[in-house]
């Protein structure tokens, strides 16, 4: 399976001038790339960055994207990643993600509901946590000594219906997590990388950013 990851840097003023104020925005602009296959289909990730003097845009996909409307040209970039790049025994790694915990929530007679509450998690210790059980899931585990939890700022977003009616608003919590992994089962740590890490995948969220040690 191929797999490219595209990166898209434009300034603030490019951003705002193609209405990218929130990560639901970028969302649907990524949508740009992949053009004529629908929404449930979606099979890339993304990933975005404040620097400072604009943004960077990374989406990762099995398939190589077409540059969105209103995108410059020197602003994207697209290559393969080589097969061989996920045989490395360990690579420091950084993951944007949004780390929730599932709370039991019940009714009023007692009984547990079917469907509990998410909450995101914040302490350091329940961040480790989260991290190191992903890793465990993923075919890899983590560095404890290399890890670190840097909290991002809170994602607003409002997603709207075709119509274009408000039909929701949401916050993710953004967490990044910055280490040394090393793999332990390498079928399913490649797996992980093309499907992701976690919750909220279509706003930003699970992307698996490796260099090889």
């Amino acid at each position: 399976m191929k797999l490219f990851l595209t990166k898209i840097e434009i300034d603030y003023e490019t951003a705002h001038k193609n209405g990218l104020r929130d990560t639901y925005a970028w969302h649907r602009w990524a949508w740009e790339a992949f053009p004529g296959r629908p929404e449930a289909d979606r099979d890339f990730l993304t990933r975005l960055d404040d620097l400072g003097r604009g943004f960077r845009f990374l989406i990762q996909s099995s398939v190589a994207p077409e540059r969105p409307a209103q995108c410059p040209t020197d602003a994207f970039h697209v290559r393969e990643i080589p097969p061989e790049f996920f045989l490395h025994p360990s690579y420091r790694f950084s993951l944007l993600a949004n780390p929730t915990i599932k709370r039991v929530v019940r009714d009023e007679s007692g009984n547990r509901k079917k469907n509990g509450r998410r909450e995101p998690i914040s302490r350091r210790e329940d961040l480790v946590g989260w991290m190191e059980r992903k890793a465990a899931q993923h075919g890899f585990t983590v560095d404890s000594a290399s890890l670190r939890t840097l909290p991002r700022p809170r994602q607003l977003f409002s997603k709207r219906s075709r119509e274009d009616e408000l039909r929701h608003q949401g916050i993710h919590t953004s967490m990044e997590f910055v280490g040394v992994l090393r793999v332990s089962d390498p079928k399913q740590f490649h797996a992980s990388v093309i499907t992701g890490i976690g919750s909220a995948k279509a706003f930003g969220f699970g992307m698996l950013c490796l260099s090889p040690l």
